[in-house]
């Protein structure tokens, strides 16, 4: 009998890394969230493999250009940036053929705080160029590493005893590729911890939401990393298609589970090197090819780097709008030059470039965990074209022949349009695109439980018992705080599906009444009626009350408890003319709804359209609005957290929060001027609450959205299947 152990380490390491994946997902699958505890052997793997790289990078680029000369030198970065233009090509065609798959879609969001955040400037020399090179490596700056090692290479070429160095770097390269050789290795080890916990951790309501973006991405990473990428290295050079994925398949594996092509340079470069010993194509120029372009390429917008342009038009797909064809020839021509930085500061600014809901950037950060291993996996296999192609140019071996060549692209072709057409095929059958965002909205039920609040539906008479009484002595004698409340104010008071009246004041208003030992009682308010009904004491407080001189002679206000940020509402097809101050500044005929009176929010009008020819007209509430029914309006000034909430409801529209600096609208609890004593009480309250956690708390679950979020633990078999570890409830 053939011992499993045996047979385990007669197995290839591919085949050990998928026995590890599929490991790793049955064991997620089962055990779920307490998968967590594997955390510590994924960290260990994943350190392990990074500890490596940078060494290895500094010395394999030392050596490279130290042992050439300048001509060579010159030979190499042509190659090189003519190779990065064909895949910049191939990749663009790809990044605009698969948003073709698309189906129609309606869609909005939540309130972001993205959404009142510039997006953060792209600084080249900040990436590129170190006034200290150990502190770029140790913040692992990778571009700026590069640059400091190209040029201490550049600078050994013309020494003449630099074969003195040279030699003791290639001996410690070759103990740091030994060691690499035996944490890859490891590889199946890493790869059933890491997948264990991403199986059993993942947000399935976020990747059904991301569902479209994941396929696509998915799609384009292997069908450039699988098809397009290995014939543009056979249609050129003397290597078979099944050698070129051959030699890169345990790298692009690993770069695969780990998230990260970085981790495996020197695996890739060893190979490609490997594979041209083996054609005997092997002399000191190809390796010089091969060390320099692959990690120097590395820091170059490559194609798995620029597969997260992706989420441009997917993102546009998500707001309900198609990008244009000439959107798409900006967004090769913007996109490429904006990821010689990071995706994280490049994608801020093409979303706002294009004019789509800065929030969608929150979307895409939770994504990176998933498409990441595509993104890598892409970016392995071009690095294997950059070093086979760069050295073929180099050392002349390269074979250009016409009907090869035309076969290849002929080839890339076919293949792109049946991954097009199964892709229109499947989303069209899996992606559910129902609009249901407004009735998520309405099911949103409290966070915290009060059963004893009163809700009244029309205004209750006048108490004359209480008369003449201080609005504390009115409050304690009665037994309940009166709140007043807008039964349309989204998201801040609202009746759900339910019946309840619910929102980020009401729960506020509920916990305030708590602290004072009495009821919430909530009494429908008109706001124009509004300080007639704190001097008569129908109403005591009123939350969601804005600092604004047209109430300061009306009211008394308690100290704010929450800042809101001055956007406005607007159509999605006239987003464009909102997104800067500039643009408002230089606007010319527009009319804006203001509401209730444009005394209250002047200072947002005059900063936001100062000199601007613009007509702003007065509507009590902004519901009219986003019903259609004032089409006279190019959009309505009001605070963001409400507009966002609103545009759920009405997916058409949108907000826009105009930059940089703007104008931010504290809010706070109106009482009547002769309150005295429940003023202090308010606001020692709202300073409680504050830092207590409960204004956040609340701000989460309202306006972020956190309460259409299931607070359920993840899925798993142990816990829902067969019920291990679930607390037994007696109403199930």
């Amino acid at each position: 009998m053939v011992n499993p152990l045996a047979r385990l380490c007669r197995m290839s390491l591919s085949s050990q890394i998928l026995l590890g994946l599929a490991l790793g997902i049955a064991l997620g699958l089962f055990v779920g969230e307490p998968v967590r505890v594997l955390q510590p052997v994924a960290d260990i793997y994943i350190r392990l493999l990074q500890m490596t790289v940078l060494p290895y990078l500094v010395t394999s680029l030392i050596i490279a250009f130290g042992q050439i000369n300048l001509a060579d030198a010159k030979r190499i970065f042509s190659s090189g940036g003519s190779i990065l233009v064909v895949v910049w090509i191939v990749t663009a065609a790809v990044l605009v053929s698969l948003p073709l798959a698309l189906p129609k879609l309606l869609s909005a969001a939540f309130f972001s705080e993205a959404l009142v955040h510039p997006a953060e400037p792209l600084s080249l020399t900040d990436l590129y160029f170190t006034a200290n090179p150990f502190d770029s490596l140790s913040r692992n700056v990778v571009p700026a590493v590069v640059v400091f090692s190209c040029l201490l290479g550049i600078g050994l070429m013309a020494l003449p005893d630099k074969e003195s160095l040279l030699a003791p770097m290639r001996t410690w390269n070759a103990a740091i590729v030994r060691i690499t050789e035996f944490i890859i290795n490891l590889t199946p080890i890493g790869v059933f911890a890491i997948v264990a916990i991403a199986a059993g951790t993942v947000n399935l309501a976020m990747l059904a939401k991301l569902e479209a973006y994941f396929i696509l991405f998915a799609a384009a990473a292997l069908l450039l990393t699988l098809w397009i990428l290995p014939l543009l290295v056979t249609a050129v050079t003397p290597f078979s298609y099944r050698e070129v994925v051959g030699i890169a398949r345990d790298a692009l594996l690993t770069a695969f589970m780990t998230n990260s092509a970085f981790i495996v340079l020197p695996i890739l470069i060893e190979r490609s090197k490997a594979l041209l010993k083996r054609h005997q194509l092997h002399d000191e120029r190809s390796d010089s090819a091969v060390e320099v372009l692959i990690p120097v390429m590395f820091n170059f917008p490559n194609a798995g780097k620029l597969l997260t342009l992706l989420f441009i038009p997917c993102g546009a797909w998500l707001s309900g709008r198609v990008l244009e064809a000439d959107e798409y020839a900006s967004l090769i021509a913007v996109g490429i030059p904006s990821y010689f930085a990071k995706a994280q500061v490049a994608l801020p600014f093409l979303l706002d470039y294009f004019g789509l809901p800065i929030d969608l950037f929150e979307l895409y950060l939770p994504t990176a965990a998933l498409t990441g291993k595509f993104d890598s996996l892409a970016t392995a296999m071009n690095l294997v074209v950059f070093g086979l192609l760069g050295a073929a140019g180099i050392c002349g071996f390269a074979k250009f022949d016409p009907r090869r060549i035309a076969r290849a692209f002929l080839a890339m072709v076919v293949g792109t349009v049946i991954v097009v057409v199964f892709l229109r095929l499947l989303l069209g059958a899996v992606v559910n695109t129902d609009y249901d965002l407004d009735a998520s909205l309405k099911r949103m039920h409290r966070a915290t439980l009060h059963p004893d609040s009163v809700v009244h539906h029309s205004m209750p008479d006048l108490e004359p018992e209480y008369a003449g009484l201080a609005p504390l002595q009115r409050i304690r004698q009665r037994g309940s705080l009166r709140i007043g409340y807008d039964p349309n104010n989204l998201p801040m008071s609202f009746i759900n599906e339910s019946g309840d009246l619910v929102g980020f004041d009401v729960e506020l208003s509920e916990d305030l009444a708590e602290s004072l030992g009495v009821r919430a009682e909530f009494v429908p308010i008109g706001w124009p009626q509004l300080p007639q009904l704190l001097e008569t004491g129908l109403v005591d407080v009123m939350p969601g009350v804005w600092f604004r001189p047209y109430w300061f002679s009306l009211l008394r206000l308690s100290r704010p408890y929450f800042t809101a940020t001055m956007g406005l509402a607007v159509r999605d097809d006239r987003r464009d003319r909102f997104q800067s101050l500039y643009a408002l500044r230089h606007s010319s005929g527009l009319k804006i709804g203001v509401p209730l009176d444009s005394a209250q929010i002047r200072p947002s009008m005059e900063y936001y359209f100062k000199g601007s020819d613009v007509e702003f007209v007065t509507v009590e509430f902004w519901d009219t609005f986003f019903r259609g029914e004032l089409p006279e309006l190019d959009g309505f000034l009001l605070p963001a957290e409400h507009a966002s909430a609103w545009t759920m409801v009405h997916p058409h529209y949108t907000v826009v929060v105009p930059q940089p600096n703007p104008v931010r609208v504290p809010t706070g609890f109106a009482m009547a001027f002769d309150a005295g004593p429940l003023v202090d009480v308010v606001n020692e309250w709202v300073l409680f609450a504050d830092e207590a956690g409960q204004v956040r708390t609340q701000y989460e679950h309202w306006i972020l959205g956190d309460g259409t979020q299931s607070r359920e633990p993840r899925w798993s078999i142990m816990r829902n299947v067969l019920g291990w570890g679930r607390e037994t409830n007696p109403a199930n």
